[in-house]
């Protein structure tokens, strides 16, 4: 989600918005999107992890992961979503459609898989084991988004919705918003699927003092996911993925020895 830029800037917003200044939105680019990877760790190795970054992010987010000594005995691999980073400029909203991206990197392997989410990255994850609940062995959800009636869009992703502010926000923000705009009804969709078919290791974490994906979330998911795992991190918010590293790598050593 990562929203707390549009919110910083939401002043700004209404003031040009109150000028009601005439702009053009700014033309996307119709390049057909391919999903890009980056790499770390051992490329051998029988055991794999993949990465999915949360709105905005790109591979880079899990660079802390890729180079972190403790898991170089693991083929890790960062992925770029649909629409950000090298993975074209089309913004893709649908959860489906953005796991369907991933599932060939499991399809066209026979290493042991694990998945790994972060924010909207989580319900990607999730997404993904769903599809393809044979290829997954388990999953590590980080701060992660899943009840639809706590991801209403809120204040600043209306604002954010309108002309002017697209015109003002970078490209990022304006994908992110608009993934943003139909969570709600996306997290719908998810959460009519039958989540109780996943018997792999499943944690959930999140910290007790996030402000952007609310805590609830992941106790929505527990309540879904009866043999999953909830591990609520004291002092935490939704940065937790770069400010509590070590807490993280644990949490993965841990759930592949699982």
């Amino acid at each position: 989600m990562d929203m707390w830029r549009l919110r910083n800037i939401g002043i700004l917003l209404i003031t040009i918005l109150g000028l009601q200044t005439a702009c053009a939105e700014t033309p996307k680019d119709t390049s057909e999107p391919a999903v890009v990877i980056k790499q770390g760790g051992n490329s051998a190795s029988p055991v794999r992890v993949i990465f999915i970054h949360g709105s905005p992010g790109s591979k880079e987010a899990y660079d802390d992961y890729l180079g972190h000594p403790a898991l170089q005995f693991l083929d890790l691999v960062s992925v770029d979503r649909l629409g950000f980073g090298e993975s074209g400029s089309e913004v893709e909203t649908s959860l489906h459609r953005q796991a369907m991206a991933i599932v060939p990197l499991l399809e066209n392997s026979d290493k042991q898989t694990f998945l790994v989410g972060h924010s909207l990255g989580g319900p990607i994850a999730l997404q993904v084991a769903l599809i393809k609940p044979e290829k997954v062995s388990g999953l590590l959800l980080i701060a992660s988004a899943f009840d639809p009636v706590l991801e209403d869009p809120k204040w600043y992703n209306y604002l954010a919705d309108t002309i002017v502010a697209k015109w003002v926000l970078p490209e990022d923000m304006n994908r992110s918003n608009e993934e943003m705009m139909v969570l709600e009804s996306e997290l719908e969709k998810l959460s009519e699927q039958d989540w109780q078919t996943l018997d792999m290791p499943i944690v959930l974490v999140h910290g007790e003092e996030d402000d952007i994906a609310d805590p609830r979330n992941s106790v929505f998911a527990k309540q879904k996911l009866e043999g999953a795992e909830l591990k609520m991190l004291p002092d935490e918010g939704h940065f937790v993925l770069w400010q509590n590293v070590p807490v993280l790598v644990n949490e993965i050593k841990a759930l592949i020895g699982n």
